[in-house]
């Protein structure tokens, strides 16, 4: 697939109904490795975090990926955490834009949205995302995160765009 232009908008209150949509598609490829189900009504579970971003306060924001204008995705970020680290909590690209770069090119429009540390997490048993992640922390840092830890079912990686 060959995409010229890939860029992020920040989403804007008339997007939720777009996000909610697509927040159902990013669960059902997440059920690969969740083993989630869906409700009697054909839905995934409502998660209460969603909300967070829809909310006027904090530094929550969800962008909306684009590649040549079409949707291709989500990404969904906490901008002020722990330590003050961002935390890249959910990204999601649509299976017809993934193995094209549009992935790569997408998180580092994210990233660059603010320098300093980043965190993010991976469920342990998906390991394409795994080998996604370390590729673009290398990619972007020039060398392994500052931090890699199992946490529970999840692995953490933390590190620093200068």
């Amino acid at each position: 697939m060959d995409i010229g232009n890939v860029e992020i908008r920040k989403a804007r209150i008339a997007d939720r109904k777009l996000f909610e949509q697509l927040w159902q598609l990013y669960l059902y490829d997440f059920s690969e490795f969740t083993g989630m189900d869906v409700r009697p009504d054909g839905e995934y579970p409502y998660f209460p975090e969603f909300e967070l971003y829809w909310k006027k306060w904090g530094g929550n924001c969800a962008y909306l990926i684009l590649a040549d204008g079409q949707i291709a995705g989500f990404a969904m970020v906490h901008e002020f955490w722990e330590n003050e680290a961002a935390y890249l909590s959910q990204f999601f690209i649509m299976r017809k834009y993934r193995r094209s770069g549009i992935g790569t090119r997408a998180a580092k429009l994210v990233f660059s949205t603010k320098p300093g540390r980043w965190g993010l997490h991976q469920l342990a048993n998906n390991i394409p995302a795994q080998k996604f992640w370390d590729r673009v922390i290398r990619e972007l840092t020039g060398e392994a995160p500052l931090l890699e830890q199992m946490e529970s079912d999840r692995r953490f990686q933390l590190f620093e765009l200068k």
